[in-house]
């Protein structure tokens, strides 16, 4: 089977390992396919993210700013 015949769904990385585990693929056909694929680091963006704390408490919810209370019992 070459690797133009193949569907492209058969490299998907979550179905990748069985097919090569059920000989429906071969390590050389998926390192073709890899290196047939356009390189596209140059299209991605980094972005910054901020991990905010919600006032978790062992396992318990506190809210600031006149929020709930917390069970003090």
């Amino acid at each position: 089977m070459s690797q133009t015949t193949l569907p492209e769904d058969i490299f998907d990385v979550r179905k990748r390992e069985r097919f090569l585990q059920e000989g429906l693929l071969t390590q050389d056909q998926v390192d073709a396919y890899l290196s047939s694929l356009e390189d596209c680091a140059d299209n991605m963006e980094t972005s910054a993210i901020q991990m905010v704390s919600h006032g978790r408490v062992r396992g318990n919810i506190s809210f600031e700013d006149g929020g709930p209370e917390e069970d003090e019992s």
